[in-house]
């Protein structure tokens, strides 16, 4: 994005956080996630926050939150360089589409089931690009399934992170208009 468009959406309070969170959330994705599974489902970290900014903020800072966290993400797995960033790409701009408006925000429930739909979405294409680059899935059912379940867990946490990328949008809005950053 070119500095104008950083700069009339929120300054630069609003382009670190687009490369701070998505960093944190693949860092974290990698370490804490595994301790957080309930069974087999492991929330998406990075779909999580890049989908709820797309929703708080709109698809165009949401895909490059996707891109990076995802990016990110692909370097500290085993799996292809770029697949998870390509598989969060549409979904998370999906749902960063519909425009409420400044006035009409996405209601908590419906920004959770947004989130939760983007990250099944997104996981079930990362299981498609695995698939057709010939990379190991030990069976495609049991994959899907547990995508399923780790994007209803993703969805749950987003009752929690959507309103905090509601209130961040909201700050970074405002003190980007006053010149504060």
């Amino acid at each position: 994005m070119s500095t104008a468009v950083w700069s009339r959406e929120g300054g630069t309070m609003r382009f670190l956080l687009g490369i701070l969170i998505p960093l944190t959330a693949a860092l974290l994705q990698g370490t804490v996630a595994p301790l957080i599974a309930v069974g087999g489902a492991r929330p998406s970290l990075p779909i999580l926050v890049a989908a709820s900014w797309s929703i708080a903020a709109g698809a165009r800072e949401g895909v490059w939150w996707a891109f990076l966290g995802g990016l990110a993400s692909d370097l500290i797995s085993a799996g292809p360089l770029g697949a998870f960033a390509l598989a969060s790409l549409p979904p998370v701009a999906a749902v960063g589409l519909r425009d409420a408006g400044p006035g009409r925000p996405t209601p908590i429930i419906a920004g959770a089931v947004l989130v939760g739909l983007a990250a099944v979405a997104a996981g079930l294409i990362y299981i498609g690009i695995l698939a057709v680059t010939g990379e190991a899935v030990s069976s495609l059912p049991l994959a899907a399934g547990a995508t399923v379940a780790s994007a209803l867990y993703t969805g749950l946490l987003a009752v929690a992170i959507y309103p905090v990328a509601r209130l961040l949008r909201r700050v970074t809005e405002k003190q980007g208009a006053l010149g504060v950053w």
